[in-house]
């Protein structure tokens, strides 16, 4: 692989450590002012998540600290390419860049949208955008990639939302300490590299294909160094996490192995997200619950969702937590989407979007990982109880970095929510009264993802 060398810059995304003040001065009072209510972007990160529309198209822009929500209709900015399926946003820790993707499409290839953040108005409810960069990853009517599978049993169907139409573009991740940003194309075997500085596509690095590894794969997860990086299996009968090496002056990947989600015999497999732990453990959860038309023999077996922690150093994975067919058991119920570790909790993201029935409901279920080889479960937030009357389909999960709130969207139900970690309690609620109708691509401010 020819990679062309770049100069060695420096960003600091989430992996630092930011404190605000809490002081008085006016000075102080000026920070804090700007931070909450940012007009002109400095340099410290900004209170806000941003996400998609799959239905209508929208970019949503949350501020989660005074909880205020701004809609706006891309299609209105000078320069872009036209009315597109969305798919997944990322906004860089200051606040002053937004990118999004689409899907392809007939008529368009997919595409990464840089889109510069002029200014916020949260007061009247408006942002002045600007794009900056149209990147075209394929060309039109470029179909996806995905083995074919059918299903063998009334336990796994095979539903229709992934089974792949054209090139999807998702796994948002940003680099440590580096320029560079990544996507995934689960659809196909191909990593994307973006240096945000330029707005460009790495020439000579991009995509990166290695066969074998970039298979299927929803986001490269980065450690907070920004030295290890793990691609998840993101389709049926797929049990295996991939584990690189990260380069971050030249933005390469490197291979050192592969973990098994279990054995040859018995495995978990379809995994969504990898969160770290630390600079060498981290853990992930799977979705699938039986056999496909992908499981090669007859006496292999599916281990249902589970949680796994996984040892980078040691190349091993154990689960940690079971599957329960009560919503009142003590693990994970429906498929586990999402997954964050936030002041010595584990949430799960339960979605019901693989078994026989779909988005029926959606659990949030949180469990004490002070012991990481055993946590210890806490309660699971219920739809009409602790959520929504309605609320179903769990998706995604975005740690505000203070590690104070957990932004969840649910692309199915049309909701939002803001979630006290203090308290594990819903304390903000944006929904279809909003305008919200298929959100997606959940992403907080000085996240890696």
């Amino acid at each position: 692989m020819l990679v062309k060398k770049i100069s060695k810059k420096v960003f600091l995304a989430a992996a630092s450590v930011f404190v605000f003040s809490t002081g008085t001065t006016s000075a102080e009072n000026d920070l804090e002012s700007s931070y909450k209510y940012p007009e002109v972007y400095n340099k410290y990160i900004q209170p806000l998540a941003t996400a998609i529309d799959y239905y209508n198209g929208m970019l949503y822009l949350f501020n989660y600290d005074n909880d205020k929500l701004i809609i706006v209709n891309p299609v209105s900015l000078s320069g872009w390419p036209g009315n597109l399926p969305l798919q997944h946003t990322v906004i860089l820790p200051e606040g002053d860049k937004i990118y999004v993707t689409s899907d392809n499409t007939s008529e368009h290839p997919s595409y990464v949208i840089a889109l510069k953040v002029n200014s916020i108005d949260w007061n009247s409810g408006s942002a002045s955008l600007t794009v900056e960069s149209v990147m075209a990853a394929d060309v039109p009517n470029t179909p996806s990639e995905l083995p074919h599978v059918e299903a063998i049993n009334k336990n796994q169907p095979i539903p229709n939302w992934l089974v792949g139409r054209g090139t999807q573009i998702h796994g948002p991740t940003l680099l440590p300490y580096s320029d560079y940003l990544y996507f995934t194309e689960f659809t196909s075997d191909r990593v994307r590299v973006v240096n945000h500085k330029t707005n460009e596509l790495v020439s000579g690095l991009d995509p990166i294909v290695i066969p074998g590894y970039t298979e299927q794969t929803h986001g490269v997860n980065f450690n907070r160094s920004g030295t290890v990086g793990l691609g998840t299996g993101y389709f049926f009968d797929n049990n295996l996490i991939d584990v690189y090496k990260s380069n971050r002056e030249t933005g390469e990947l490197r291979v050192i192995g592969q973990i098994m989600l279990g054995d040859e015999k018995k495995y978990a497999a379809l995994t969504h997200f990898v969160y770290w732990l630390d600079e060498r453990y981290a853990v992930t959860a799977s979705m699938q619950f039986d056999k496909t038309s992908l499981t090669s023999s007859n006496t292999k077996k599916i281990i249902p969702p589970s949680v796994w922690l996984l040892d980078t150093q040691e190349g091993t994975a154990k689960k940690i937590v079971d599957n329960t067919n009560d919503p009142r058991g003590h693990g994970v119920f429906r498929s586990a989407s999402d997954l964050a570790v936030v002041n010595g909790k584990l949430y799960i993201a339960e979605e019901d979007t693989l078994d026989n029935t779909f988005a029926d409901d959606g659990y949030i279920s949180v469990f004490d990982l002070s012991d990481r080889n055993n946590p210890r479960f806490l309660k699971r937030l219920k739809p009409g109880k602790d959520l929504p009357a309605g609320y179903s389909v769990a998706h995604t999960i975005s740690p505000t970095p203070d590690n104070r709130y957990l932004m969840v969207a649910s692309w199915v139900s049309g909701y939002v929510l803001k979630i006290d970690t203090t308290t594990d309690t819903v304390v903000k609620v944006w929904g279809p009264a909003d305008g919200l109708v298929k959100p997606h691509g959940i992403f907080a401010a000085g996240g890696l993802r």
